[in-house]
């Protein structure tokens, strides 16, 4: 996740498609009543880009994300999209880092999400949501960007 780049050579993406959202901790453990999943289901799981049905919680990870953790969650799960990010809070900056990315499950490419940082006066909580929203809509750009879309002639 820290190199944050994509796969090149990645074919277009024929729509609908199946979704995962999986949140992954890193090294080490975040406050479990930091980690919400309502929070995560009003945000991440709503995110539609063309029609991605059904969307999905998966189960917490930790650790680095590598390729060979990669190819264990597509195994573990049966979706053909798996979002992962992840958040990291500076309590001493009073901000949050969500970091992210997208796996594509049968063609084993990953697709990276630009980090977003917030930071302000407002809760944890309020920017975690204002994080979370971001990181969607990158999503979902990414995920548009390689839309397979049929072009008609103008004849």
């Amino acid at each position: 996740m820290e190199v944050n780049k994509s796969d090149s050579t990645i074919k277009m993406l024929v729509f609908p498609k199946s979704l995962r959202v999986v949140e992954n901790f890193g090294e080490r453990k975040v406050n479990k009543k930091f980690s919400d999943p309502k929070r995560i289901k009003k945000t991440l799981l709503k995110l539609d880009p063309a029609r991605i049905v059904p969307a999905k919680m998966g189960e917490p990870t930790t650790g680095p994300i590598t390729r060979d953790s990669l190819k264990h969650l597509a195994k573990q799960y049966s979706e053909d999209v798996i979002l992962i990010f992840r958040r990291s809070v500076d309590n001493e900056k009073s901000s949050i880092r969500h970091q992210g990315l997208i796996y594509l499950a049968k063609q084993k490419k990953v697709l990276a999400l630009k980090e977003s940082k917030e930071s302000g006066s407002e809760s944890i909580q309020e920017m975690d949501l204002a994080g979370l929203k971001t990181l969607a809509k990158k999503a979902k750009k990414v995920l548009h960007s390689h839309k397979f879309e049929k072009r008609q002639s103008a004849y």
